[in-house]
């Protein structure tokens, strides 16, 4: 079996939970096929060279895989009838081409957020609990207890001037 890696270009209103629901599509069809996936790796939205079924944006999508290079005619032929897809172009690579250290697809896609050793570190130096909600301004989402700090000292300030002025 020989190594591929598709690039296709999901349709930009995609979000999330529909993003992910595609590429585990195009993911399982691979498979049906008698190919293995070895790495997805969602590059994010991008602006186009050139609209794409005037579409100015696309989202990137990588996937590396193995199969027989019978079926990707097969292959092409769904990602081409997929109304979600953009564009997309498979090509033959070396086995030493095939990516590692990618983030699970829900990390990618920013579904859950990325364990850390430094931020449960942080979380546990901090002086407000990660389960303490924390009141944020609308407009700058700020804490509202920074602001309240800035604005006495404006006023503390304007204070200052009028008995000077006095």
């Amino acid at each position: 079996m020989s190594h591929y890696e598709t690039m296709y270009i999901a349709h930009p209103a995609l979000e999330g939970g529909r993003l992910k629901d595609l590429i585990l599509s195009v993911e399982q069809s691979m498979n049906q096929l008698g190919g293995t996936t070895h790495v997805i790796d969602v590059w994010g939205k991008k602006k186009l060279a050139y609209p794409v079924n005037k579409e100015k944006y696309g989202i990137y999508i990588l996937l590396q895989f193995e199969n027989k290079g019978s079926t990707n005619k097969e292959f092409n032929l769904e990602l081409e009838h997929n109304p979600n897809i953009l564009a997309y172009l498979t090509t033959k690579i070396d086995q030493n081409k095939i990516l590692t250290d990618i983030a699970d697809l829900d990390v990618q896609l920013g579904l859950v957020k990325p364990p850390s050793d430094e931020d449960s570190e942080k979380d546990s130096n901090s002086e407000v609990s990660s389960t303490e909600p924390i009141e944020t301004d609308s407009k700058d989402s700020k804490p509202i207890k920074e602001d309240l700090q800035s604005d006495e000292a404006i006023t503390e300030d304007s204070d200052n001037q009028k008995s000077e002025e006095e």
